[in-house]
Formats: C-alpha cells, sequence, structure tokens
C-alpha cells in the first residue's frame, strides 16, 4: 500500500486492495453507533483524500477516487472508477454504478444510481417529505438515476423520483417528479424542454454531445 506519512487511521475492519494511496488525517471503517459492526472494503488502485471519513458496511470497487473532507457514511456500494470530490455527503443505503463522477458538495441520501452518471457540483438530493416518523423507511422510497445522466450543478432532487436513462437536468433545476427517459429539463418545476437525442454538440467536435456513452452498447 503507498501512502503519504502514516497519519490516517485504517481500523481492523477493512480491506484493502492492492495499490491504495490515504492521504493524512483520513479514517477508513469507523463504527456508526447506530448500526452493528461490519466490513469495509476499498478495491484496487484507489484514492482516499486528506480528512476524508468513510464508515463500516461500504463495498467499493476499484479506482475509487475520493476528495478531501467527504464522508461515506453506512451501507453504501460502490462500483469501479467512481469520483467523488471534495466536501460531499454520500449518506446510508446508496448504490453507485460504474463511471460515475459525483462534484464537490453533493449530498445524497437513499440514492440509487445507475452508470456513466456526472453529478454537478452542489447537487442535493433530498430525502425527507417532513422531519422523519417511525415508517420513515416505508413512506420514503429511494431515488432513483438510471445510467447515462448528466445533472448540472445546484440541482435539487425530490425524495423518491425517478430519472430515465438519457436524461440531462440543467443546472438549478428543481425536480419534483418523475422524468422520462430521452429527456432534457430544465427549470422550478423541472420540466421536459427537449429529447435528449436533439441535443447538439455546439463546439463541433461530436455528432450529439455524450455520444461517447454507447460506443460500447
Amino acid at each position: 500500500m503507498k501512502n503519504s506519512p502514516k497519519q490516517y487511521i485504517v481500523y481492523d475492519n477493512v480491506i484493502l486492495g492492492r495499490n491504495i494511496i490515504i492521504e493524512p488525517y483520513a479514517i477508513i471503517g469507523i463504527k456508526d453507533r447506530f448500526h452493528p459492526d461490519s466490513e469495509t472494503t476499498i478495491g484496487d488502485d484507489s484514492f482516499i483524500g486528506a480528512r476524508c471519513t468513510i464508515y463500516q458496511n461500504v463495498r467499493a470497487g476499484n479506482m475509487l477516487d475520493v476528495s478531501d473532507q467527504t464522508s461515506i457514511f453506512y451501507d453504501n456500494v460502490i462500483g469501479d472508477r467512481v469520483r467523488i470530490g471534495p466536501k460531499a455527503v454520500i449518506k446510508n443505503s446508496c448504490i453507485i454504478g460504474d463511471d460515475v463522477r459525483i462534484n464537490a458538495n453533493v449530498f445524497m441520501e437513499r440514492v440509487i444510481i445507475g452508470s456513466n452518471v456526472f453529478i454537478g457540483p452542489g447537487v442535493i438530493f433530498t430525502d425527507d417529505k417532513h422531519p422523519p416518523c417511525p415508517r420513515y423507511s416505508d413512506c420514503i422510497q429511494h431515488t432513483n438515476v438510471e445510467s447515462y445522466v448528466s445533472i448540472g450543478a445546484g440541482v435539487i432532487i425530490a425524495p423518491g423520483v425517478r430519472i430515465g436513462n438519457h436524461t440531462q437536468i440543467y443546472s438549478g433545476s428543481v425536480v419534483t417528479t418523475d422524468i422520462p427517459p430521452n429527456s432534457v429539463v430544465a427549470g422550478s418545476p423541472a420540466k421536459v424542454i427537449k429529447r435528449f437525442d436533439e441535443l447538439k454538440c455546439t463546439a463541433n467536435f461530436f455528432e450529439k454531445p455524450f455520444e461517447w456513452w454507447d460506443v460500447n452498447k
């Protein structure tokens, strides 16, 4: 394992892959006082930035890249090649697919994310319709973001909605209802303004934006 001067904490219940870089003051495998003990696993060739905190019961694939001061809480599953920006908060019960980019200051809890998803800085996935009640987990379903979705900066997403595949959400939108696949949405509340396959690459580098997403389909 590669590392900076050993000023970090890795608990005994952590399984680390090969070629892990851990920066100073990171904490991996800390116990969540509300849950029983469990293992945390981090895959090969991963990077954990300074002052990051990763709790027990986190399962991350290869090439995880977590920037400074991010917190990943209990009961999260993360795929391969996931990058998480600084000061993001990944609360409980999230599932994140492969090739996902989560930018700085994102908050999410009880969110399922597919693969090839981009989440801009400051995106908030709200997780409560009202102050929590004893039937919270029955009332609030997981939010679902399907694969091939781009979410702009500062978007707010209501709990329990589904965002269909091949969708772009413009910055500052407030998503309160389900979004069908192949959509471009904007506004507060967000509404469909065009189809995803109508988007153009304004720089003319590609025939259409995000066309590399579909190369291996």
